[in-house]
């Protein structure tokens, strides 16, 4: 599943990618037909659902996710942010999505534990400085008990911001932690 990003004004498509042995390359079929920035495509644990965000609509999508078929029913919306917009996210091996949130040098960025069940946020971890653009986050260590968190400097004063476009590490509490990603690989 792919999407794009070509800001305000150009609704783009959301779609499946397939390999095609007989002609060498990738068959792209349409699964959600509007969207402006494409964000937050992750899967939940057994790959039942579907999460992602429309950037400029401030929230994320769930939807139900056919395994065999690859087609999506029954879009909702799972959560809305109040203060910047979703970016990229993550699910961690207890089923929560870890989502970064873009704040537009207004404010520290953050990446939000969300409750698939209910869209609340549950546990936040807050960037330690001015940086205000989370962009993603991902699992490492041995445990995949720390967060990494992607950051940029899109449009911003470096001074402002010293720390932006780094990336920072953070070690979970306990009973937090992610799992391996899953691999996409042609044969």
């Amino acid at each position: 599943v792919c999407g794009g990003c070509a800001g305000s004004d150009v609704p783009l498509k959301v779609y499946t990618c397939e390999y095609d042995k007989d002609t060498n390359s990738l068959k792209h079929s349409p699964l959600v037909d509007e969207i402006r920035i494409t964000n937050s495509i992750c899967w939940s644990l057994d790959g039942s659902k579907m999460y992602l965000a429309d950037s400029m609509k401030k929230q994320i999508d769930q939807y139900d996710y056919n395994l065999q078929t690859g087609e999506l029913r029954n879009g909702e919306i799972l959560h809305k942010k109040e203060h910047g917009d979703p970016d990229g996210s993550v699910v961690d091996a207890q089923g929560y999505i870890w989502n970064a949130t873009w704040r537009h040098g207004k404010g520290p960025g953050m990446v939000d534990r969300i409750d698939p069940k209910t869209g609340k946020v549950v546990f936040s971890v807050h960037l330690p400085d001015e940086t205000s653009q989370a962009s993603c986050c991902c699992f490492g260590g041995p445990n995949f008990d720390i967060l990494f968190i992607t950051t940029a400097l899109e449009n911003l004063e470096p001074t402002n911001e010293p720390h932006a476009g780094g990336l920072y590490a953070v070690k979970l509490p306990p009973g937090m932690s992610g799992c391996p990603e899953k691999r996409f690989r042609i044969e």
